[in-house]
């Protein structure tokens, strides 16, 4: 976890802040991803696209625990001992995760109509494994073609092309001029 988390490295990756609001429902209707970013500083430059704003409500049968785990790769341990704060969360619930700040610097002030509650470590992704080879996959692997037979290959294809492109350009040349 980083030391501040109003601070935002240039460097930080695989991080999710997340904070929450209660605000009156016409002040939290005019709040979502594009403008959230005035709730945490007037510099702050965010990725909207990567910003979700969920009202609590949504997720009421999944629980706010879970969805971090699911969607965000949280992992559990990270969680421990904190499932019943999260899911008992009301109001808008704003996630913002490293890849929202675009690689730039930043440093957050957040408007006290939102509270910050934590940030969350993404688990590192697993390296690829090689899948198990059954009976019925065994030798279907095709060796590739060496470059030559690719090359051979291609040339044919590509003057085929490129004949059927100038036939196609004479006769719209042709067709507009008469």
């Amino acid at each position: 976890m980083t030391a501040d988390p109003n601070h935002v490295s240039a460097t930080e990756f695989g991080h999710v802040r997340l904070f929450a609001t209660e605000l009156d429902p016409t002040e939290a209707a005019a709040i979502n991803a594009q403008n959230v970013h005035r709730l945490l500083g007037e510099k702050i430059v965010l990725d909207a696209a990567k910003v979700e704003v969920i009202n609590s409500l949504v997720l009421e049968g999944l629980g706010l625990r879970n969805y971090l785990i699911q969607g965000y790769g949280i992992a559990e341990t990270d969680l421990a001992g904190k499932a019943a704060a999260l899911d008992a969360m009301k109001g808008l619930i704003i996630l913002i995760p490293s890849s929202a700040f675009m690689g730039l610097e930043q440093a957050l002030d957040p408007n006290p109509a939102i509270r910050f509650i934590g940030i969350f470590r993404e688990e590192a992704a697993r390296p690829p494994e090689q899948m198990p080879q059954t009976a019925s996959s065994a030798g279907t692997l095709v060796p590739p073609k060496s470059s030559a037979q690719l090359h051979s290959s291609d040339r044919g294809r590509s003057w085929v092309g490129a004949l059927g492109a100038l036939l196609i350009a004479a006769a719209l040349v042709l067709f507009f001029v008469l």
